[in-house]
């Protein structure tokens, strides 16, 4: 085989995990824009609103810490995982779908949250870092890129899809489109040579002991548990925004299913070119200012959409966040991996920074409930403002590193 159809190869196995992930967040994003359906069907309070993204965040950030961990130990079998991941996804919508009952419901979202983050995450971001660790912190970003534009496909097509069909009927369909992604993974990954070590690295599992040891060790390092700090900081910081986003855009715009799909997609697509940059810049520089920048940035829009109150200057100021909230994560990411370069300890980080990253984000939404049904919906914008702004002052105390400085 010559080295061009290998590389060719290589990048096809790439570009596969990415489209997956891109999939998973076109049904956990458009979620959102079928919500206030929903909200209204169900006759929900923004508490029992609030309740279905948390069960769905905590249970993802539980299951996520012990998912990392395994992931480690099961290193040759990280593809199966990520197709087991897709499968699970399709089944817990099609739970949804089939019977729409509110304790239901909030069990599916549970295994949705399984699915994606303790599942999939730790398999795909160590696979990504470990094929390439010169450009990680491009490719952790391009892959959460991927999820802004599965975000962005996945509200504007719901959105545009209600019109005409049951949300029921758009649930079920996630079923055999996650199968027929699962397959392709499996085909496409298995036969990329240059991902032969991943399938051969570890061929039993890792000796328990060893693993937390070595754990343990890396978690003395003081960047790394800033790192852990900002992750929840970040995720409480993000107040369930694109929860609440669209209810607010419904109960205070009177925004229909197509115009709360649009701001939702304006939201997420505004991500998919501004996070390889950042990743690419952090790359070349290194990953502090980048995610200082990202989190104040947040911060400042937050507080203009508070004075903003409708038309196009709030539509503006959706996509203006946009560009700010979703590449702050995959550079935390990947200073966490820099940091254990060589350990074999990917998916541990990365199930630890995303179990902790969505335990707070959990709790987010439900907080800024409560928040709203005192002080009303504009709540929101006041509170990303503070937590976000305390969150750039704890990324200032972060050691500068990156790949090249990993000890």
């Amino acid at each position: 085989m010559t080295a061009a159809s290998k590389k060719g190869g290589d990048r096809i196995a790439a570009a596969s995990v990415i489209a997956g992930h891109a999939l998973h967040h076109a049904y956990d994003h458009g979620l959102y824009v079928i919500l206030p359906v929903i909200y209204t069907e169900l006759g929900l309070t923004p508490v029992t609103a609030g309740l279905m993204d948390t069960v769905r965040r905590v249970s993802s950030g539980v299951a996520a810490i012990g998912g990392g961990f395994l992931v480690d130990q099961l290193q040759h079998r990280r593809i199966l995982i990520l197709c087991l991941s897709m499968v699970t996804m399709g089944l817990s919508y099609l739970i949804m779908g089939l019977v729409p009952v509110y304790l239901l419901i909030l069990g599916a979202l549970g295994l949705v949250g399984i699915s994606h983050q303790s599942l999939w995450h730790p398999s795909a971001l160590s696979l990504l870092s470990q094929r390439y660790p010169e450009r990680r912190g491009f490719m952790i970003s391009l892959h959460r890129s991927s999820g802004n534009l599965g975000d962005t496909i996945g509200s504007l097509a719901i959105g545009a899809l209600m019109v005409v069909l049951a949300w029921q009927a758009i649930l079920l369909a996630a079923f055999p489109a996650a199968l027929g992604v699962a397959l392709l993974l499996w085909l496409v990954i298995r036969q990329a040579p240059g991902w032969e070590e991943f399938r051969t690295l570890s061929t039993t599992r890792r000796h328990t002991g060893d693993q937390l040891r070595s754990l343990r060790e890396l978690l003395h390092h003081r960047g790394l548990l800033l790192l852990f700090l900002l992750a929840g900081v970040s995720g409480l910081g993000q107040g369930g925004f694109q929860l609440w986003l669209p209810i607010y855009l419904q109960e205070t715009q009177g925004m229909g299913s197509f115009g709360i799909g649009l701001h939702m997609g304006l939201l997420t697509s505004m991500g998919i070119a501004s996070g390889p940059l950042v990743g690419a810049l952090s790359d070349r520089f290194t990953r502090k200012p980048m995610i200082v920048m990202l989190l104040a940035g947040k911060a400042i829009v937050a507080g203009l959409m508070a004075f903003a109150g409708g038309g196009l200057m709030l539509t503006f100021l959706v996509g203006l966040m946009g560009m700010f909230m979703f590449g702050g994560h995959a550079l935390i990411d990947a200073g966490a991996l820099d940091i254990g370069e060589g350990r074999r300890l990917e998916g541990s980080l990365i199930g630890l920074l995303w179990g902790n990253n969505a335990l707070f984000l959990g709790f987010a939404p439900l907080i800024v409930g409560l928040l709203m049904s005192s002080f009303g919906y504009s709540t929101l914008f006041w509170y990303m403002a503070v937590m976000n702004g305390l969150g750039s002052l704890v990324a200032l105390m972060l050691p500068a590193f990156d790949h090249r400085h990993a000890p």
